[in-house]
């Protein structure tokens, strides 16, 4: 929490009145859906913060030819504080729409555990969907908060990307696994400078069914990458660009815009030239 005396008036007052919180450094970034090389949707995220506390937005819709044959579109919100290795949210919320059926989901948490979840409309019940234990809800990110890593202090480093993060959604509890990391620096799109490339895999944990075909998929899926850039005016590694292998094809998300421009390349170890894909 930033504290300022600008003069013995200020100290004066600092003694009996609770000190200001800074106000919160906002970063956003413009990103393209694309699959098979075609455009199907654009996003943007806004992340803020301050000393301790965190609020990442995310607005997105269907552009394109997808927005021709299927509507779809909403936000997603995420607030909460920062830890020294991710996001404990206390609010993730989202208010989306595909075609004409509204999706609204809102899960509170209290110091990362669940306390209450309301989904609308609520899945079929299945009697093969596993039940979400009380201790799956507890120590949980959400799939936005997820997003964000803290910026280390130093230069990037692989290791930087071993991490296991559980991610509940309202319905759901995963776990998103990051590893064989390698640091990279980018020479191409609105970010330049060093980058770190994550493998990701889906683990599910709970409140899926173990024999869906699309959670068998995810699951086996070996295809799935993460590319993070620094974001030095809010401290966080944000998503520069994602990729998923898909049967018929690779879907991708790309950054378009970064920030208000390039932030400065950071020195990276062992950082060797790469074009963003």
């Amino acid at each position: 929490m930033a504290r300022r005396l600008s003069s013995l008036a200020g100290a004066l007052l600092l003694a009996s009145t609770p000190p200001a919180e800074a106000a919160p450094r906002s970063f956003s970034v413009d990103y393209g859906l694309s699959f098979l090389g075609l455009t199907v949707g654009k996003s943007k995220l806004t992340a803020e913060r301050n000393a301790e506390h965190y609020s990442l937005d995310l607005d997105g819709g269907l552009a394109g030819m997808a927005g021709w044959f299927f509507q779809g579109g909403g936000k997603a919100a995420s607030s909460g504080r920062m830890s020294k290795t991710g996001t404990v949210p206390s609010s993730f919320k989202i208010d989306a729409h595909y075609s004409d059926y509204p999706v609204k989901v809102a899960v509170a948490f209290d110091n990362g555990t669940v306390k209450s979840a309301s989904v609308d409309p609520m899945p079929t019940p299945r009697p093969d969907r596993l039940p979400v234990a009380a201790g799956d809800k507890v120590g949980v990110s959400d799939p936005v908060g997820m997003l964000a890593i803290p910026l280390p202090s130093g230069p990037l480093e692989p290791s930087t990307c071993d991490r296991r993060i559980p991610v509940f959604d309202g319905l759901t509890r995963v776990d998103i696994v990051l590893s064989r990391g390698s640091v990279s620096t980018v020479t191409k799109g609105p970010y330049h400078g060093p980058v770190l490339d994550c493998r990701v895999r889906w683990v599910p944990v709970s409140g899926h069914r173990p024999k869906g075909s699309s959670v068998k998929r995810m699951q086996e899926n070996d295809d799935m990458r993460i590319r993070l850039a620094p974001a030095p005016e809010v401290g966080l590694l944000l998503p520069l660009s994602i990729s998923v292998g898909l049967t018929w094809g690779t879907a991708k998300i790309d950054a378009t815009r970064w920030g208000e421009a390039a932030p400065a390349p950071r020195p990276a170890k062992g950082a060797k030239a790469s074009a963003q894909p």
